[in-house]
């Protein structure tokens, strides 16, 4: 599996996980898959209810509302992100939500240097998933 991103949608991560440090960004990731192919089209920044520097947690509303939204634009749910104070590698918590969310991919920012890494649960079992910027 590949997730495919811009440029310009890097920059917004990346000013995102600055912006809302040292508390963990968070949002939403819709576009298309097909053939192990993530292409993201929109990106949903959110406000972590938990205003946490180590968890996120997106408001159930607020999350209903944008995958409504990309339904209607015929786009669909292809994962989350969100920034770590640390390298880019999921959290013991992370690693229990994922399994909650299987398929979905998980992207982390690391807050510290902004370097990026792409994960997902594949019938139980975790994997990394290569990053493609254009």
């Amino acid at each position: 599996m590949i997730i495919r991103l811009t440029k310009e949608q890097i920059g917004l991560l990346v000013e995102e996980t600055r912006k809302k440090y040292p508390i963990e960004a968070c949002g939403v990731l819709f576009g298309e898959t097909k053939h192990e192919q993530a292409v993201v089209r929109k990106i949903i920044t959110s406000h972590n209810v938990l205003e946490s520097s180590t968890e996120f947690q997106i408001e159930p509303e607020e999350f209903l509302k944008v995958l409504s939204e990309a339904e209607k634009e015929s786009m669909q749910l292809i994962g989350f992100f969100h920034s770590h104070p640390a390298p880019p590698h999921p959290s013991a918590s992370d690693v229990r939500h994922m399994r909650l969310w299987p398929e979905n991919i998980w992207l982390i920012i690391s807050s510290i240097d902004y370097d990026m890494a792409a994960y997902q649960t594949v019938n139980n079992r975790f994997r990394r998933i290569e990053i493609e910027v254009n």
